[in-house]
């Protein structure tokens, strides 16, 4: 061989030595050579940069120093793996001068050179891929772990993935899930619509809707969807975020209803607190036609043709009276106060008020028998009842007319009836009817009927609260009610309620002679008209009136003398000073003073009112003659009662201790 030849070999092979060994330096990844014990041979400059050793240190030094989970236990079985594949790759940690640790991906390969048998090992740092990975990981848990569902999809409208709870809301495996479509799951979704709602989404990035889901059992359920545009790799997908709202469409319509009852229930409330007004001022304009009606009574002979003629106004002032009383009843709130009551009074004031808001088309029949005993109720409440049954008796007639029909009879509930009325004690009740020709329900309607909010009324017509009410009060009352129905005949509700041995309150007394007497009354009134008219039937009946049109310049006319007076008539809603006030400020100046009050409506006069201002009687305009004797005459006569007793035990009881 030639020896210029082998010379030019040799600083080749050294050339390329030196070549490799400046790549290796070179390289982003740390270099490792290590003997079969382990023990680095060669590493280049970037393994000792990532250890933060110099060469001279990482020369020194093995596979156990920079690697903490190999030990001299395990470091033959792993190169004794590396042997058999002579090539591995595997995930690993190494530890840094400072202490610290790091991930890293060892590509392992076995060399075999002159019978020596050596590693040479690629050492990537993964913090960062450790780190996306954990994000992915988290990621992929949140999704799977998510409280509402999350589908992804294509635009061929393919479900690619859905989460768990998506499986879960609809009853599919995720596998099942994937092999279908956006179709497959919301019943509402055409092609047309998917197109329409891909574009929209390619459009805005992300929109919002509500759809419906169907079950893998066939069931459907409402849903929210917020749809986000999501662009990887040249792919457009939908990632969709779907959420149950079930519940929100459930609170959505009872919350309609009860704001619908609650707008109802405040306008039937200024219904009747404009009723409860209107009927004041007409109880006030109804007084004064009242007043004259009985003073031109008084003056005129009878039998005359005048005296016919004024007989018919007061007879008309009675039907206008009834009115206003019906207004008032319907008008009034407040609390529910139970007393005997004729129930069949209250029917028929009822139906007087019936008869006057509904068409003619419509014949009322009412079969209301004198004294058929007593019911313990609240008489508002009975007469809600009733305008309750006749009103809904009226739509059911509004379009062809028809016979409303209000019955009142007596019946008695023996034993041997437990099985027709399982809800009610043997014992006597009045069973209220009412019954009505229109177009009836079907058996599915009448089950219903007492059910809060349902109705079969159009929107606005109705809260569906109507019959839920009555039931509320019937049962409140002891009670049962029960309804009969039939398509095209009509229906009929019979209501019990117990009777009571006793006499119903609020009867109206059999007129007889008017009493009179001689005594001083102060009458007050801020209307000029009725003071006018109360001073002329008072002295009609043979009393000495004083009057005034202000409660303070009454209260200074009494204060001045307050002997002259042995009784006060008074106004209650007057202005500056109320009837109330009024009377407190009296009876500070003389205790003992008897005082009336007048009023056209008031729902402030309670009991306790009363007994606390010191009111002996209450008189509802318009008044009566026949009130006004017997009122007035009642009330002096037990003042002086009262006053003449305690003198009297007095008495006694000095002459005994005598």
């Amino acid at each position: 061989m030639d020896p210029r030849k082998c010379s030019n070999q040799g600083t080749n092979d050294e050339a390329e030595t030196g070549l490799a060994q400046y790549c290796l330096d070179q390289a982003s990844v740390c270099f490792f050579r290590h003997d079969a014990e382990g023990r680095f041979l060669h590493v280049n400059q970037k393994a000792c940069e990532s250890l933060g050793y110099s060469l001279t240190e990482l020369i020194d030094m093995s596979v156990y120093d920079i690697n903490p989970t190999v030990t001299s236990e395990n470091w033959p079985n792993l190169w004794q793996r590396m042997c058999d594949a002579r090539s591995i790759t595997f995930e690993a940690i190494h530890r840094r001068k400072d202490g610290t640790t790091f991930p890293v991906e060892i590509t392992a390969n076995l060399i075999e050179h002159n019978n020596h048998r050596f590693a040479i090992s690629f050492v990537q740092d993964i913090t960062e891929r450790k780190r996306v990975e954990e994000k992915l990981r988290l990621t992929q848990f949140s999704f799977d772990r998510a409280s509402i569902g999350i589908f992804r999809s294509g635009m061929d409208a393919r479900i690619l993935n859905a989460n768990e709870q998506a499986c879960k809301s609809l009853g599919y495996s995720c596998e099942e899930l994937a092999r279908m479509t956006i179709f497959d799951i919301d019943p509402t979704v055409s092609q047309e619509v998917w197109n329409d709602l891909w574009q929209k989404t390619c459009e805005k990035v992300t929109i919002n809707f509500e759809t419906t889901h169907r079950r893998k059992d066939g069931t459907t359920f409402p849903v929210d969807i917020t749809a986000n545009l999501l662009e990887f790799e040249g792919s457009k997908y939908s990632i969709s975020f779907v959420r149950d709202i079930t519940e929100k469409k459930e609170n959505e319509k009872q919350k309609a209803i009860m704001e619908a009852h609650l707008h109802q229930a405040q306008r039937m409330e200024a219904i009747g607190t404009l009723a409860g007004g209107i009927a004041h001022d007409f109880n006030n304009i109804l007084s004064a036609i009242y007043g004259y009606t009985q003073l031109a009574q008084l003056r005129c002979a009878g039998g005359s043709k005048l005296r016919e003629f004024i007989d018919q106004i007061g007879l008309a002032s009675d039907r206008a009276k009834d009115l206003v009383q019906q207004i008032l009843a319907f008008s009034r709130q407040g609390k529910s106060e139970k007393m005997p009551i004729d129930i069949g009074s209250v029917a028929k004031d009822a139906i007087k008020l019936i008869r006057a808001t509904i068409p003619t088309t419509i014949e009322i029949r009412q079969t209301i028998k004198p004294k058929l005993g007593a019911v313990f109720a609240d008489e508002t409440q009975i007469h809600q009842i009733i305008m309750n049954l006749c009103t809904n008796a009226y739509h059911a007639m509004q379009k062809k007319g028809g016979l409303l029909e209000v019955d009142i009879v007596p019946v008695a509930i023996n034993t041997q009836d437990s099985s027709n009325y399982p809800d009610m004690d043997p014992g006597k009740y009045l069973k209220l009817i009412v019954s009505d020709t229109g177009d009836g329900m079907d058996q599915d309607t009448l089950a219903r009927i007492f059910e809060p909010y349902f109705t079969t009324k159009r929107s606005g017509e109705g809260t569906g609260m109507g019959l839920s009410t009555v039931h509320g009060i019937v049962k409140d009352h002891g009670g049962c009610i029960k309804a009969y129905s039939e398509p095209g005949v009509g229906t009929t509700f019979q209501i019990f309620l117990p009777l009571v041995e006793t006499v119903p309150q609020g009867s109206t007394p059999e007129e007889g002679p008017l009493a009179s007497g001689e005594e001083c009354i102060l009458l007050v009134d801020d209307e000029k008209l009725l003071i006018e008219i109360g001073k002329e039937l008072l002295e009609a009946l043979g009393y000495h009136v004083e009057t005034r049109t202000s409660p303070i310049d009454a209260i200074e006319a009494f204060r001045v003398n307050p002997e002259k007076y042995q009784l006060v008539i008074s106004d209650m809603t007057m202005p500056k000073m109320t009837g109330l006030k009024m009377a407190q400020r009296i009876k500070t100046i003389r205790p003992e003073i008897p005082i009336i009050i007048c009023t056209g409506f008031s729902t402030t006069i309670s009991t306790d009112t009363l007994a606390q201002s010191g009111i002996n009687e209450v008189l509802m305009k318009p008044v009566t003659l026949h009130e006004l004797s017997s009122t007035v005459r009642n009330v002096l006569d037990e003042t002086r009662r009262m006053t003449v007793s305690p003198n009297r035990e007095d008495a006694d009881h000095a002459a005994a201790e005598r």
